[in-house]
């Protein structure tokens, strides 16, 4: 199987993940849906750790890099399955998946000095993000629920802090990858996730409540989730490794359009020509990258 279809099928796993996301954060709150997925997803991974996983690498000076990639990883995946609940999608996954510019300024922060290609790429990223946010605030009445605290502007806040925390978690997985490689880089941070929700769970207060009758969507959000970057990894050990981590980035497109297509979500003119615009730079900005940093 070549890397565009790794990488597809990469797309078509996380989209659908984020994608049940919103049924499971809205019936036992984002906090325990990411419990469940965290759970499954972990389970999954160590078994494959323990029966036929690549050897693994114990060292301690990376490890502060893979507790930060943890950490990201539950503080993303909770706003992001929050501002799913919340809705609209169609606003949501278009600004989370915004977050590869956030990247590249990171990477000029600590010296590194953008192409011409990527400073358009990360502009219009930028700029198709806000065309989303600014299109969906003049429909507010019509894809917001009035009573909804807050309304779209802290569901649009919401949104930009997970892509915050995307590109964090993406930068101390890069970084942790040379040193543990990507399949104990991806299972540790799982393990750190699971810890760093349960002290802020601990910390609210909250206890689990996983119902037993959501079980069986966890397991297909946290399996989906899971098989979404071990495909992502698959592509990334074949031929043009840059063609898998392009196709992979739209799966924000795809969580997208199953709102459209299943929960009919409206998606005005402008929102479509943002949502365009983002993604178009999201593959600019992974084309250019990949050949200088690994995906995650």
């Amino acid at each position: 199987m070549n890397s565009a279809l790794w990488g597809n099928l990469c797309a078509l796993s996380l989209g659908g993940a984020d994608f049940i996301a919103r049924f499971s954060s809205r019936g036992i709150g984002a906090a325990n849906a990411l419990l469940g997925m965290l759970l499954v997803g972990s389970t999954v991974l160590t078994l494959w750790a323990v029966f036929g996983g690549p050897p693994l690498v114990w060292r301690w000076d990376g490890a502060w890099l893979i507790a930060l990639n943890g950490a990201a990883t539950t503080a993303m995946t909770l706003l992001l399955y929050l501002g799913l609940a919340r809705g609209p999608v169609s606003v949501v996954a278009p600004i989370v998946a915004a977050h590869p510019a956030l990247v590249v300024a990171f990477a000029v922060a600590f010296g590194s000095r953008p192409t011409t290609v990527q400073w358009a790429a990360m502009a219009a990223t930028i700029a198709g993000a806000a065309i989303v946010a600014l299109a969906a605030r003049a429909e507010e009445p019509a894809v917001t629920e009035p009573a909804k605290r807050g309304g779209l502007p802290l569901t649009i806040l919401i949104a930009v802090a997970s892509a915050f925390a995307y590109a964090a978690l993406i930068l101390a997985g890069q970084a942790a990858v040379p040193i543990y490689g990507e399949f104990q880089t991806l299972w540790l941070g799982r393990c750190c996730s699971v810890v760093a929700l349960a002290l802020i769970m601990a910390a609210g207060r909250k206890r689990p409540r996983l119902k037993r009758r959501w079980w069986p969507v966890l397991a297909a959000q946290g399996l989906l989730d899971a098989a979404g970057y071990l495909f992502l990894f698959a592509g990334s050990h074949g031929d043009n490794p840059e063609i898998a981590a392009v196709a992979g980035s739209a799966f924000g497109a795809v969580t997208t359009l199953l709102a459209w297509i299943v929960l009919r979500e409206r998606i005005g003119f402008l929102q479509w020509c943002g949502i365009a615009i983002v993604f178009a730079g999201v593959v600019v900005l992974s084309l250019t990258q990949a050949q200088d940093a690994p995906a995650m």
